[in-house]
């Protein structure tokens, strides 16, 4: 009896927190994040009225009243480092946040006990975190503060794009449902209404964006995050079932990685491994494996062999050997 009374306070904390977060949850979205039932969620939100917090709902959508504030929360010291880790991944990532996030940290410190300033002052020189030296160059000013506020207020926008290898620039209107951080860039993702599809656009290839006055409503079965995991990088195509053989060299690399949520691992007899997964871009995928040299076979689909086939006869055309 009282573990429970423990378990419900601490996700009253973590609901509390969650609505004053901003991001107006519904009961669905915090049954998913807190592991619980909708009618659970019900039952916690009564129990904060009962505390007399003021929980608003809108449009089946919660939140707290503006007025209402939490005192200062105190750090313990795994969740500062994690604080510190976050942010200054996102300051070394220009594109994604270099100036907020080092203001964000200047905030943070400044708000900290002094124990905690010198456990933060003391990571600079032990803990770096940018797994990735190769950055994108940021999109021109005011590109993504346009597409964050027509994000939001559900507008579509008119933006000028030019893709890569093109001369010229093409304009289209995009319903815009997200953005993504993928490897080294951000990424819009909406629908085209030239293409008549979900398309991506990297930011810093959009020469200018006009937010329109209509308004859209995203649909209810869009999910950004899974329509995200969904693909090995940012292409988008045909959802593949794909298998791929590790030879002995490289197989404990393929143990010890995980490269995508879907992915299952199967050791065979002669120490390779097989690789599974479901995903979608067939050119990244083919010049990741073509990074392996002749280590990584394709098992299947035929479709990403044709795609690794065709990358080898390019690399061998453009170094020919000197016999020839």
């Amino acid at each position: 009896m009282h573990d429970r009374k423990i378990r419900n306070m601490e996700r009253w904390f973590g609901l509390l927190t969650a609505l004053m977060g901003g991001a107006r949850p519904t009961a669905h979205d915090l049954a998913k994040k807190f592991g619980v039932t909708e009618r659970t969620i019900f039952r916690d939100v009564a129990a904060l009225e009962e505390m007399q917090i003021p929980v608003v709902r809108t449009d089946g959508r919660y939140s707290l009243m503006d007025t209402y504030r939490l005192k200062p929360v105190q750090f313990t010291p795994d969740e500062v480092v994690a604080l510190a880790g976050a942010l200054d991944f996102a300051r070394r990532r220009r594109s994604l946040a270099g100036k907020a996030a080092a203001s964000a940290m200047d905030k943070l410190l400044a708000v900290m006990p002094l124990p905690h300033q010198a456990m933060v002052a003391g990571l600079d020189e032990t803990l770096v975190v940018d797994p990735l030296q190769a950055h994108s160059l940021p999109g021109l000013p005011g590109v993504e503060q346009a597409l964050t506020a027509a994000i939001q207020g559900g507008h579509p926008v008119r933006i000028e794009h030019i893709s890569p290898g093109a001369e010229t620039q093409t304009e289209r209107v995009i319903r815009p449902y997200g953005m993504a951080y993928r490897g080294t860039a951000l990424y819009l993702i909406g629908y085209c209404e030239l293409r008549q599809g979900l398309r991506t656009f990297r930011l810093n290839r959009i020469r200018s964006v006009a937010v329109l006055p209509a308004v859209f409503t995203r649909p209810a079965d869009f999910d950004l995050e899974r329509y995200v995991s969904d693909i090995w990088s940012i292409e988008d195509g045909p959802l593949m079932h794909v298998r791929v053989r590790f030879s002995k060299p490289v197989a404990e690399l393929a143990r010890e990685t995980q490269w995508h949520p879907t992915q299952t691992i199967t050791e065979e007899p002669d120490g390779c491994v097989v690789l599974q997964l479901q995903t979608r871009g067939t050119n990244e995928l083919a010049r990741w494996v073509a990074g392996y040299g002749g280590t990584v076979e394709v098992l299947e689909p035929a479709d990403l062999r044709d795609a690794v086939r065709a990358l080898g006869q390019a690399i061998l055309q453009r170094y020919p050997s000197a016999e020839g």
